[in-house]
């Protein structure tokens, strides 16, 4: 009699220890995933000789930009990467020293690993505009 209890506590054992798996522990791959950020930039200026300034942060640290081109419309766009987790993307973006009204629109992508970019922050100025986000997923 005990030799059959001795065999179901043993069958009921494995049993339990089989139905567990990974997926029941947290997983830790999130804090080890890596990013890649994307910005996107358009100027619109009524005269075509204007300076215009981006300012972003990329892994190498922050990153500046300036157009003087004969453009009355500028857009702009780069990706950069790898970054972690805790990496706060940032861009600004001015038209200096200019008293007619100027359009700004900027966004900021975010993309995990080989997944798609996903907006993050967006919006629009007149003479400037910053924007900045944090990566929470």
């Amino acid at each position: 009699m005990n030799r059959i209890y001795n065999c179901i506590n043993i069958i009921l054992g494995l049993m339990l220890f089989a139905s567990c798996s990974t997926e029941d522990t947290p997983d830790s791959s999130d804090d080890l995933a890596l990013y890649y950020v994307k910005y996107e930039v358009t100027f619109k200026t009524k005269h075509v000789n204007t300076e215009k300034i981006i300012r972003f942060k990329t892994e190498n640290g922050k990153e500046r930009i300036s157009f003087t081109e004969w453009k009355s419309s500028i857009s702009w766009e780069g990706t950069y990467g790898p970054v972690d987790k805790n990496f706060r993307p940032f861009i600004s973006c001015v038209v200096p020293d200019y008293k007619y009204a100027s359009e700004i629109h900027a966004r900021i992508y975010i993309s995990r690993e080989k997944e798609p970019f996903v907006i993050k922050a967006e919006g629009d100025g007149e003479y400037s505009l910053s924007l900045e986000t944090k990566i929470d997923f």
